[in-house]
């Protein structure tokens, strides 16, 4: 069912086993999750079922270091369906490597393994309609095995890789799991209600309600069993450090961490790919008509040169002219010298890249204050030096391995200077998992350490990043929290 807050009288309490705050990729998988089990359930979303700018306007935010318009501006969205509703589709599950604590990288490693994760993956590539949770580089079966490779079998350092893209019927999310929740009958959604504050009991170890505000000024109250704050790594921490009036830090915040560790997937385009249009196709452009294929550097060499994550691809669909500077590369490439035939084939590589959780990226709480009285958030967002060192030498790897090839060159000057640091629209952090209170948030289920009864869902619960797109974890997260509240609520 389906209710918008306007049409509630004001002062209504709706009562629930499990109380959902954002209607986007965690909310909505854990709240209809939650409704297969037979609990009752009240999804809280702030927009209504269509963009609409005032609830836009509420993701308003103050922007300090290295943050910019580009790391914000069109990477959120604030109605039903959340950033599924200009999602790519793009899916790659995280790698056993990526949960494991690594020496180079202080505070990373989750309190979770890939195993941990292996059978909701599965769950999540079912949801999703996907055929299989990874799809492997595999030349014979993807038909290409008789080209060459851009990047040789046989490299140790860099290796290629293929990722998963969701049928477009999957792909909004509130498109096609709107009828689920309008024919529920024990899912009750209320829209465009934003949640201003998260009231805890006198004993501060439990939540007892949250209060609601509609555009038009009323007030609904909303008590569950449990709590689930499902609205984005920006928003979340904003709830708990705006829920002051008892607990003057903000609720979870007694050693400073909340909002903390603010990650992205920094990107930019690193340069030309140049090859000789008078050869074979690589295996990896003929892939690229049709799918997402790129390059990832290994465990092994992460672990020999001290990486972190690092992902590139080629970018799709891009015709790019003849440049003259090419003609310099004919001989590289063995292109002939001939007028007619010496312009070398062009397509540009994009990268992204994991940063190193630093607790001096963060989200606090500005004096500016929306419309409903709730202080807007503020971001502070640095790159590491060692995040560029990073993506430096794995640029480097990468173009060493397509020099071996013989297949082609990479114009590495886009590397020999700082990188455009705009956003991957992946954030991450501010709520992070650990076992211990004193190094995140949250426990290995979401939920807040100093509390019984409030829980965190999404990205907001990365430690690290890894390489791999977010959204696919985040729904596999979803569905393993689902299961851990409705058995909480079963021996409860």
């Amino acid at each position: 069912m389906i209710l918008n807050g306007s049409a509630v009288p004001d002062g209504t309490t709706f009562d629930a086993d499990v109380c959902v705050v954002g209607a986007g990729a965690a909310g909505l998988t854990l709240a209809l999750d939650l409704t297969r089990r037979g609990l009752k359930v009240i999804l809280v979303e702030s927009g209504g079922l269509q963009f609409h700018k005032r609830s836009h306007d509420l993701l308003d935010i103050e922007l300090s270091g290295q943050s910019t318009e580009a790391l914000i501006n069109g990477t959120r969205e604030r109605f039903f369906g959340g950033t599924t509703n200009h999602w790519g589709g793009v899916c790659r599950a995280l790698g056993a490597f990526e949960f494991e604590p690594h020496s180079w990288m202080p505070h990373s490693g989750w309190p979770i393994t890939r195993a941990d994760l292996e059978p909701y993956y599965t769950l999540a590539a079912q949801l999703l309609g996907l055929p299989e949770v990874e799809r492997v580089y595999d030349a014979q079966a993807l038909g290409v095995a008789d080209h060459p490779r851009l990047v040789g079998e046989s490299e140790t350092a860099v290796e290629s890789t293929i990722w998963r893209r969701i049928p477009v019927e999957h792909l909004r999310m509130g498109q096609w799991r709107l009828k689920e929740v309008e024919t529920s009958q024990l899912l009750t959604c209320i829209l465009d209600t934003s949640i201003v504050e998260i009231h805890p009991d006198r004993s501060r170890e439990r939540i007892s309600s949250l209060e609601g505000r509609t555009f038009d000024k009323r007030t609904l109250h909303f008590r569950a069993r449990d709590y689930v704050l499902c609205a984005g790594a920006i928003e979340n921490p904003r709830l708990l450090l705006a829920s002051n009036s008892v607990v003057a830090a903000g609720l979870g915040n007694e050693h400073d961490l909340v909002g903390r560790f603010f990650m992205d997937h920094p990107a930019t385009r690193l340069g030309l790919l140049l090859t000789n249009p008078l050869e074979e196709r690589a295996q990896e452009d003929i892939l690229n008509d049709s799918e997402l294929v790129g390059w990832t550097t290994t465990p092994l060499a992460r672990e020999q040169f001290k990486l972190q994550g690092f992902m590139a691809w080629l970018w799709p669909g891009e015709e790019r002219p003849y440049l003259p500077h090419q003609l310099a590369m004919n001989k590289l490439v063995h292109s002939p010298s001939s007028a007619a035939e010496t312009a070398a084939s062009t397509m540009w590589i994009a990268v992204n890249w994991e940063q190193a959780p630093n607790p001096d990226s963060r989200v606090t709480l500005s004096d500016k204050k929306d419309i409903f009285g709730l202080r807007v958030p503020a971001l502070h967002w640095d790159l590491l030096p060692q995040d560029l060192a990073s993506v430096r030498k794995s640029s480097e790897l990468l173009a060493l391995a397509v020099a071996r090839s013989g297949r082609g060159r990479i114009n590495m000057d886009q590397i020999s200077k700082p990188p455009l640091t705009m956003g991957g629209g992946h954030q991450m952090g501010t709520t992070r998992m650990s076992n211990d209170p004193k190094q995140g948030v949250t426990d290995a289920n979401g939920r807040v350490h100093s509390l019984e009864n409030l829980f965190i869902g999404g990205s907001s619960l990365f430690p690290t990043g890894g390489w791999e797109h977010p959204t696919f974890t985040i729904v596999t997260l979803a569905l393993r929290q689902a299961d851990y509240l409705a058995a909480r609520a079963k021996s409860g």
